[in-house]
């Protein structure tokens, strides 16, 4: 049995947050922004939730191929900023697409939560019970930030990307491999501590800040570079390929000063890799899915090629995924 991408598409809000703006807020200096994140500008979704983001999106994605709400078997909705506590994400999409015949259900793995969706994507339509599956990648990050904190606000803005997975024969297939996985060694270094059951909403806990998320460790750069690396170099080691096997490398958006380290520390040139985050920042769950969706867009990738997709989030969650584009 194969799976096959049939149908991406992604939303980017209009709204644009840019550097001049954020250095007369925080009282920094707007090259020293650009120097260290790479990002120009962050896109800000004013108008609404994270479903309504994805809404957006699947109703571009399922119009591609032509097909209608009620034919989806599945959502998956991989986000760290669902609508609610409670009812999940997935149930208010159902909600706002009427797909009807679908059942579905949020993934929470940050940064890495498009990879972990599409892992449990193709594993579901592999196993024969599903034909097709909704996976929504999203977050709206600027919904869990200090606007006044110099580590978050420089970095994160908002988006959604869609991807439509398709039972195919094996011929087919384009999904070769996922690999997921997680280090907890340093599991608070991305954190946002208040308003879970550790520590329960009360008046105290919302005058501390600490619902918002946080930077809280000076190894995040170099720990999701080294994440990055582990993961790329094995499941390349694994399917026997190399480099010069594959066209393009799809990185989550984290910052291109890392991405720029990754390409370094992999002795590749960082014209192989795929990276918007100057316009758009860092929109977590969204990004892979938003990145590869531009690119078919635009021409970049095209049948015949491989493409190596990798995020490293919150936890640590890491993962990546090699795949091979057939039309």
């Amino acid at each position: 049995m194969g799976v096959a991408i049939k149908s991406l598409s992604h939303f980017i809000p209009e709204t644009r947050l840019t550097n001049d703006y954020l250095a007369a807020k925080l009282g920094i200096d707007s090259a020293m922004i650009a120097e260290k994140t790479g990002i120009m500008e962050r896109r800000i979704f004013h108008d609404g939730a994270t479903s309504d983001m994805i809404v957006n999106a699947a109703h571009i994605c399922l119009e591609q191929n032509n097909m209608s709400p009620q034919d989806v078997e599945c959502i998956i909705v991989a986000t760290m900023t669902p609508d609610f506590l409670c009812p999940s994400t997935a149930a208010v999409i159902h909600s706002k697409l009427k797909t009807t015949n679908a059942w579905g259900f949020d993934a929470m793995a940050a940064c890495s939560g498009f990879v972990y969706g599409l892992k449990i994507a193709t594993a579901m339509i592999n196993s024969g019970q599903h034909k097709n599956v909704l996976l929504c990648a999203a977050d709206k990050m600027t919904s869990i930030i200090d606007p006044m904190d110099k580590k978050t606000s420089l970095i994160f803005g908002d988006g959604a990307g869609v991807v439509l997975l398709e039972h195919v024969p094996d011929e087919q297939n384009e999904v070769i491999d996922t690999i997921c996985k997680l280090d907890s060694t340093d599991l608070m270094s991305v954190s946002a501590l208040d308003c879970g059951s550790q520590n329960p909403i009360t008046p105290e806990t919302l005058t501390n800040g600490n619902q918002f998320m946080k930077f809280t460790s000076r190894g995040i750069f170099s720990g999701g570079v080294a994440f990055f690396k582990e993961v790329i170099l094995e499941i390349l080691a694994k399917n026997n390929l190399t480099f010069d096997d594959i066209d393009y490398i799809v990185p989550h958006q984290a910052n291109k000063r890392m991405l720029e380290k990754l390409a370094e520390e992999l002795n590749v040139c960082i014209s192989k890799f795929i990276i918007n985050i100057e316009h758009i920042g860092n929109t977590n769950s969204g990004s892979i899915p938003i990145a590869l969706s531009e690119a078919f867009l635009d021409g970049r990738i095209q049948p015949g090629m491989k493409v190596v997709v990798a995020g490293v989030g919150a936890g640590f969650t890491y993962g990546a995924s090699i795949l091979e584009i057939k039309k």
